[in-house]
């Protein structure tokens, strides 16, 4: 599958990495994965995900649909990577049907940064260049 589901920060900030070409079976696939690293959050949970080195999907509306989790009670911010401008137009009309927190960014830093300003409760996070990321 080629997406890597990680703790940013432990219970606070969820790291989706995706990369290759990717169809929507591997994103329902993702989110049972991602569904396990949610069930352990007990305080306000961010996700972050990553597209930037994806080269192509044949991800439909629904699919897209799929991985905001309109469902989890604790969920904050909901921030999506990518460098391609048309990709975050569609990750914003997603996000405002389906009436959540989000935020689209073409760089990681950008996420990072926004994050930080909006959760003061979160740790001071390190510049992307610094993470151990897959």
């Amino acid at each position: 599958m080629p997406s890597d589901v990680s703790w940013l920060v432990e219970k606070r900030i969820l790291y989706i990495h995706m990369y290759g070409f990717m169809t929507g079976q591997e994103i329902a696939a993702q989110n049972k994965i991602m569904e396990t690293y949610i069930q352990q959050s007990e305080q306000l949970l961010h996700l972050i995900s990553d597209s930037t080195d994806m080269t192509g999907t044949n991800m439909g509306l629904r699919d897209l649909q799929k991985m905001q989790f309109a469902n989890v009670p604790n969920l904050g911010w909901s921030i999506y990577i990518s460098s391609r401008m048309m990709d975050r137009f569609f990750a914003t009309v997603i996000t405002q049907l389906m009436k959540k927190r989000g935020r689209e960014f073409a760089t990681l830093e950008e996420g990072l940064r926004f994050l930080q300003e909006m959760d003061d409760t979160l740790p001071q996070l390190p510049a992307p260049n610094l993470l151990n990321l897959t």
